[in-house]
Parts: C-alpha cells; sequence; structure tokens
C-alpha cells in the first residue's frame, strides 16, 4: 500500500509541477523543471500539513486526547501535544458535552 501510496503521490508532484510550467510557453531546463518540481511538492506538503492539523482537531473534537493523537500518527503524547498545544481544551469541552 505505501509503494502505491508513494507511486501515486509521485504522480500527483510531477502534474502540479507540470502546470506551474506550462505558464511559461518556452522550453525549461533541467534546473527549472526540477525547481517546479520542488515547489510542487513543497505546495503538496503544506496542504497535507492542513488537513493533518485539521484531523488533529476534529480528533479532539470528539475526545480523543493527546495520548490518542500521537498514537495515530506514530509520535510521542509530548510531541502531540507541542505539536498541537491548544487541543487540550477542545478535547476538555468534547467530554463535558
Amino acid at each position: 500500500m505505501l509503494r502505491q501510496l508513494n507511486d501515486r503521490i509521485a504522480q500527483i508532484v510531477l502534474q502540479m509541477a507540470q502546470q506551474l510550467c506550462s505558464a511559461d510557453e518556452q522550453e525549461l531546463t533541467d534546473r527549472e523543471v526540477r525547481l517546479a518540481v520542488l515547489a510542487a511538492a513543497h505546495l503538496l506538503h503544506t496542504e497535507v500539513g492542513a488537513h493533518r492539523d485539521d484531523a488533529a482537531v476534529s480528533a479532539a473534537q470528539v475526545g480523543a486526547d493527546y495520548a490518542d493523537i500521537g498514537t495515530a500518527i506514530g509520535m510521542t503524547r509530548q510531541g502531540a501535544r507541542r505539536r498541537w498545544p491548544d487541543l487540550a481544551a477542545v478535547t476538555r469541552a468534547a467530554r463535558q458535552l
């Protein structure tokens, strides 16, 4: 499954890079192409990170605590607390309902 995911991510990054390059109708150098791939990978990384943050908040809204969230993504409770310091209040509010 991870192999398929990596292949799909590579395809998405290349498609994004092609779209970034399509604004320039001229022939691109190898350097420009590789920089477009880097820009596309960075954009995808940023968007995936935003989705991860939203998912952490969503999990806290249904009562997941730092240990639960950390376990779900392979980090410690302390790591989850450092990444999302405000989730404790969200979890407390969810558990009071």
